[in-house]
């Protein structure tokens, strides 16, 4: 096993590094993931659907559990998009002024102790 600039590694290096990067992930970086990996839970949901209604004769009750797994997994898609969202939005707020968090204060009086 070797890493990107070809030196050899070991099974506890690899393993090591692995949870060093594995531990570093940020929360945006999760939740990226997470929709993706439901983007594709669902996909699969509904070619199975697609597949169940073509056969639904034999495969009738196989639809029902799978709408069952799709609105579920719908909601949950919903969930991390938000979070993905609010995620992102606090991210990229501009910084709030004194004035706008505290109202007619003395800045420099702030400024100078540290407290308000």
């Amino acid at each position: 096993m070797k890493d990107k600039y070809g030196n050899k590694l070991t099974i506890k290096e690899f393993f090591k590094r692995w949870g060093d990067g594995i531990n570093g992930i940020t929360p945006i970086q999760k939740l990226k993931t997470q929709l993706i990996g439901t983007r594709i839970t669902l996909i699969g949901l509904f070619l199975g659907l697609a597949v169940s209604i073509y056969g639904w004769n034999k495969l009738w009750w196989v639809g029902i559990i799978l709408t069952g797994a799709i609105l579920t997994t719908g909601v949950q898609y919903l969930g991390f998009k938000q979070q993905y969202i609010q995620l992102k939005n606090l991210e990229n707020a501009e910084e709030v002024s004194l004035y706008e968090l505290f109202g007619d204060i003395n800045e420099k009086e702030v400024n100078q102790n540290g407290k308000i």
